[in-house]
């Protein structure tokens, strides 16, 4: 820093460069010295005169002292190993060095001085000094005196704006990198990156070497005793030879086909690296496998490929690094999974229709039963019975230790014996379990292969199945030692249930459990498993108060009780309360956790509604459910959902909820929680009165729902709607025609399946009547109900992703006039404003979108109008041109009736379109630049309809008259615009010709009139081209109204504007 004393006192005038290179100067003139200096007059010439510092003089009064400076000097200079550490810039921050750069070139410009030698041994300290200057500015402030901060402060201020300007410009870098990363996984797979969102990070090494995790598989997996015989279970009776046999045929190709397209294509391959992607979409490869496949099923072959299996580990929590904090899958060969896949289909077919396996005990795997519901429902309402009628009760809750991992394989071969399985199938299962060996993959290494002598491979696919029927051989001993419960009706429920190894013992007496619980420890200990007590709960209720003193054991240890440690079994949480109190709590937790973790992330709002709707709507359902919540605590959880629904949409807090979930004439694919809970309510009802199960339709189990709303009336009631619909019969709909609406599904005829899904959508009906009601009330919000003549528009999640963001918006506040017009902005906040076109006082949405007169004649609703007739023409031009390239259709014929118990089976012809005829010469002109000319040899006239389309040769013209209105007035401009053109078409009609005027709209909010519809349909449009259309023209009528939203404050309009 460059100080001249001026007049007594210090006037500090200094640069950047100048101010970090103060230190090294006064270096370089100490290291000279007076030699130095007449060095510098012989090789330089004439000496510049420098300041006081430079020349070394003492300091005057008021010059800055710099002891601290020639210290720090002094301390390096004595020790040369001692350097101070110099923060450089990063390597990816080319701005910081290029300043750097330029500010250090600088300072050797005005520092090096004297001969070569003196510079180069001075360059060090230079740079040195410049970059700690740079990078250590904070620490010379602290250091400083005060009279040194003063000349430093121009510089400090100038590094702390820099820093301030680069930690912006990083954090926006940043936050645009997270942004579009996260995006990009949001597109490769929306369902993976939602469920990431919502489920903490689980990440992760096995820290482990090669030798400990070939110790550990070979401890999980060998088995010692795997020669030594199971010996006799006891008193379990074997069942009956089987009356349907087992289907030993060779496989077909449709049960190939079966397997392969059930299959999840996302599966990861096993060792061969092949996956189900190949066969999926290669029907060729897959037929060749096929026939592969019926060989090795007629010859008993297991190929060894289909034994070897690698196995994984994923982490179960954040930062893993022991084992038990992994969970391990096997992958095997695909080829081997679709031939046991049919194998233990055909394996549960043969099981469950010869009986063997008891549904009412063990619903596991087996197909047609709502095994987590009917169970869950059947203990939760005997736990209440007891507790209402002061009854004694006590409930086990069984968990065994490493089930799947250690059940033998004798065991295995024991059952499919004691089910009388076929001498084929127990080879091919023998065969298969005889060599079926699995290694390791470690991120460093893989391990050698270990057979399987024990267990079962997670991710086999006959494995399930068979550890069914192992298990099974159990229950049928256990279940003889005690009657269960008996219900109301007589009948009495089965002492234990099951689903897998989860085990379920309920019983009125103590003695008879504990009965129960010793002669299922003696069989477990046959099949060389055990009961895992800690994992395991009991629940005793005397005269139905819970009873903590009765205490039962499984294999000499203590069992705890459920007051002291809740326990959650099949999708429901049993807690020392024996209710659901504290359930809805616990949703509204979890559902206010799931939204604000989607809010954090850096998706677009529509991305974020798709999370919500398709991952975190479904977790909040199964709790709500499973469990006794009341209705009214599902409709407080709409209430904080729709608010996050409603700003990730950009929509006001006014906004009903009518708009976002009613099927209204704009039906958004939401779906609202309190919907969903009558849904799901109605649909587990139906599942209880309909079971497969004779005694869970005994059990006479209630689904409580509070006092508001309540699940059995409302399905009695959708049923007997259903049945009186059945008793009037087919009706017509609106204004359609005899035949034109579809044949309705009736009760009488419907299936089990179908009755469930027609209760469901009635409940679902009865919910949207609601909803019309309270639109109907809304005067401003529910303008849409008293449309008339207006189709319904869809919106599908692919029609959401496609739109803009602000379209969407636009849209749906547009739909439900929530729009800031100036009449709304008087309405909320009474304040006073004028359309700035016209000058209109509190000017409506309806003015600015098609009533302004000023932008009318500006020519804004004739460009929009013009973008629509674009459209419109271009659809109209494909079917001029399919209707002339098609050949004459031959004379129509009359009506070919059928008598009473005759069919006909005449092809039916393809609808060619009513208005063109094919072959006909169609010629077609547009009104677009106000140019058209109405053809001289039909008429003469001055009008001019948006588009004209005739034949010669058949006499016919087609007058199009378009218009885009506002959708409360489309009745009113079709008969104008129907008037304004009917002398026109008389006169054509005089001239000879078959004149037909054809007034269509589409409104300005983007939807389509019903008579655009017809004229598509009757233009020859059909199908999904007719779709197409319809919904390319309703956006482009909504693009243009929205353009013009925008532009609504700008006074001029041209080119420019559109």
């Amino acid at each position: 820093m460059v100080v001249n004393e001026v007049a007594g006192h210090s006037k500090c005038t200094a640069t950047a460069g100048q101010t970090l290179g103060t230190k090294s100067q006064v270096s370089n003139h100490r290291a000279e010295g007076s030699n130095a200096a007449d060095g510098r007059q012989e090789a330089e010439g004439p000496v510049v005169e420098s300041s006081p510092l430079e020349s070394g003089t003492e300091n005057t009064p008021g010059t800055p002292t710099i002891n601290n400076q020639q210290a720090s000097q002094r301390r390096e200079k004595k020790e040369p190993g001692r350097r101070q550490a110099i923060k450089w810039p990063k390597a990816n921050e080319p701005a910081v060095w290029q300043k750097l750069d330029n500010d250090i070139t600088v300072l050797l410009e005005h520092s090096l001085r004297g001969r070569v030698e003196t510079k180069l041994n001075s360059l060090g300290d230079i740079l040195k000094e410049g970059g700690k200057g740079r990078s250590s500015s904070e620490k010379q402030w602290r250091k400083a005196s005060q009279e040194e901060k003063e000349g430093l402060k121009p510089l400090w201020e100038e590094v702390r704006k820099s820093l301030s300007n680069l930690r912006r410009a990083e954090r926006i870098r940043q936050r645009r990198r997270r942004k579009e990363k996260e995006r990009s996984n949001f597109f490769k797979n929306p369902f993976k990156h939602a469920k990431q969102l919502l489920e903490d990070k689980r990440s992760g090494k096995l820290e482990i070497t090669k030798p400990e995790l070939e110790k550990h598989i070979r401890e999980q997996y060998s088995d010692p005793a795997k020669a030594i015989p199971l010996g006799s279970p006891g008193y379990v009776p074997r069942p009956a030879p089987p009356v349907i046999p087992f289907n030993t045929a060779p496989p077909k190709l449709s049960e190939v086909a079966d397997v392969v397209r059930k299959a999840r294509a996302a599966s990861a391959p096993g060792p061969n690296g092949v996956p189900y992607k190949l066969y999926k979409y290669c029907p060729g490869v897959r037929k060749i496998l096929w026939k592969l496949l019926k060989v090795a099923w007629g010859k008993n072959i297991i190929p060894s490929e289909w034994q070897r299996a690698v196995t994984v580990f994923i982490p179960k929590e954040q930062n893993s690094n022991s084992i038990s904090q992994f969970r391990s899958i096997a992958l095997l060969n695909v080829e081997g999974k679709i031939f046991f896949s049919i194998m233990a289909k055909r394996l549960t077919s043969y099981l469950t229709s010869n009986s063997y396996i008891d549904t009412s005990c063990q619903k596991a795997g087996v197909p047609g039963f709502p095994g987590c519901v009917e169970h869950s429902a059947v203990l939760w309402e005997q736990i209440q019975r007891a507790r209402r009628e002061k009854s004694d009760l006590h409930v086990m809750w069984l968990d065994l230790a490493n089930a799947y991992g250690s059940v033998p394989h004798r065991l295995i071969n024991f059952a499919l014996e004691f089910f009388h399985t076929p001498n084929c199938i127990k080879d091919l299962v023998a065969k298969y379990f005889a060599d079926l060996q699995m290694c390791c993959a470690h991120q460093d290494f893989t391990t050698g292969w270990q057979q399987l002598e024990v267990g079962i491979a997670m991710g086999c696919s006959i494995s399930p199945i068979l550890f069914i029927a192992a298990f099974e051989i159990i229950l049928i001993g256990a279940r003889k030692m005690a009657g269960g419960v008996k219900m109301p009706s007589g009948q009495r429920l089965p002492p234990l249930r099951g689903f897998m190894d989860d085990v379920t013992t309920i019983l009125q007496t103590a003695a008879c459990t504990t009965r129960l619980l010793k002669r299922m420890d003696e069989l477990v200990g046959w099949a060389r498993m055990k009961i895992k007590p800690s994992k395991s709960r009991s629940l005793s209720l005397r005269k139905g108060v819970r009873n903590d003193h009765t205490i039962f054991t499984a294999g000499g240890e203590e069992i705890p009780l459920l007051s002291k440690q809740p326990i959650r079994s099949l999708g429901r949480s049993y807690t020392a309360e024996l209710s659901d109190k504290q359930v809805g709590e616990a949703v509204r937790k979890q559902l206010a956790d799931g939204l604000a973790r989607i809010h954090r992330s850096q998706l677009p709002g529509k991305y974020k509604v798709w999370c919500y709707q398709h991952v975190l709507y479904h977790r909040v359902m199964w709790p709500l459910k499973m469990s006794e919540v009341p209705s009214s605590t599902a409709s407080k959880l709409d209430g904080l959902a729709n608010s996050f629904i409603r700003k990730w949409l950009g929509l006001p807090r006014c906004l009903s909820d009518v708009g976002l979930f009613g099927r209204n004439t704009l039906q958004l694919p939401l779906h609202s929680i309190s919907l969903g809970y009558k849904q799901e309510k109605a649909r587990m009802v139906l599942e209880l009165r309909e079971s497969s199960d004779h005694l869970v339709r005994a059990a006479g189990t209630q689904v409580r729902t509070g006092r508001r709303w309540k699940a059995e009336e409302e399905v009695d009631q959708a049923i007997g709607r259903l049945k009186h619909r059945e008793v009037v019969g087919r009706v017509q709909v609106g204004r359609a025609g005899l035949g034109r609406s579809e044949t309705p599904l009736f009760w009488s005829k419907a299936s089990k399946r179908e009755r469930k899904a027609m209760v469901v959508t009635e409940v679902a009906r009865s919910e949207q009547e609601r909803y019309t009601i309270k639109a109907v009330r809304q005067s401003r919000q529910g303008g849409w109900s008293s449309w008339e003549g207006i189709m319904d528009r869809p919106m599908t999640w692919p029609d959401l992703w496609k739109i803009p963001q602000a379209r969407i918006s636009f849209l749906i506040r547009a739909t439900y006039n929530t729009l800031p017009c100036p009449q709304n902005l008087h309405l909320w906040f009474g304040t006073e404003e004028i359309c700035p076109l016209c000058n209109t006082i509190n000017a409506s949405l309806q003015h600015i979108l098609s009533g302004c007169k000023t932008a009318l004649s500006q020519g804004r609703y004739r460009w929009r109008h013009d973008a629509v007739l674009k459209k419109l023409a271009e659809v109209a031009e494909s079917c001029r041109r399919e209707a002339n390239s098609r050949p004459a259709a031959p004379a129509r014929h009359t009506i070919q009736f059928a008598r009473a118990g005759e069919n006909i089976n005449a092809p039916r012809p393809s609808n060619m379109g009513r208005l063109l005829s094919p072959g006909s010469e169609w010629n077609m002109k547009v009104d677009l630049g106000r140019q058209l000319q109405f053809p001289r040899e039909i008429a003469e006239t001055s009008l001019r309809p948006d588009m004209v389309l005739w034949s010669v040769a058949c006499k016919t013209v087609l007058l199009v008259e378009l218009t885009v209105p506002w959708e409360g007035g489309l009745e009113t401009a079709h008969e104008r615009k129907r008037a304004k053109y009917s002398d026109l078409a008389a006169e054509c009609r005089e001239a000879g010709w078959k004149a037909t005027i054809c007034p269509v709209e589409v409104g300005c909010r983007g939807f389509v009139g019903s008579s655009t519809f017809r004229l598509l349909r009757d233009l020859g449009c059909t199908g999904a081209g007719h779709r197409r259309a319809s919904k390319e023209l309703a956006e482009e009528a909504e693009k243009g109204s929205f353009w013009l939203w925008l532009r609504r404050k700008d006074t001029s309009w041209g080119p420019c504007n559109t």
